[in-house]
């Protein structure tokens, strides 16, 4: 049973209160560690502290886009590797395709069933650690 649960450090970043709670519930039944970030600059600051495993963040957030966000870590040596799943309500995927690029991101809607969810959040964490035994 435990290999089926997500045993992660998860950086939640999304300016919607109700939002991050349900995410962080959901999150911690499957026994993952959780930290809430309610926009990109909070999140750069705890990224340090509570050291993520994985990352979702929402596109539109106040001051700088989540999109933004993603860019900046994938410039840095120390993050360009952390998963990303960007989770948003508004159909953005114009906008995310380049962000998709850059490797370790993938995008869904925030209405995507909780097991796409979880399911992308494997991958997307099994894809990283993959890519640090090469």
């Amino acid at each position: 049973m435990d290999a089926e649960r997500l045993q992660e450090r998860v950086l939640i970043v999304d300016d919607d209160p109700s939002f991050r709670t349900y995410l962080d519930l959901r999150l911690q039944r499957e026994s993952a560690s959780t930290y809430q970030a309610p926009s990109a600059e909070e999140a750069l600051e705890a990224l340090e502290a509570f050291g993520p495993t994985v990352m979702i963040v929402d596109v539109v957030l106040p001051g700088m886009t989540g999109l933004d966000l993603v860019r900046q870590l994938r410039g840095d040596g120390v993050h360009r590797r952390l998963p990303i799943l960007i989770l948003t309500g508004a159909d953005h995927s114009a906008e995310v395709g380049d962000v998709v690029g850059l490797g370790l991101a993938w995008y869904l809607r925030k209405d995507a069933a909780w097991p796409l969810v979880q399911r992308t959040l494997r991958n997307l964490t099994a894809r990283a650690r993959e890519a640090t035994l090469v």
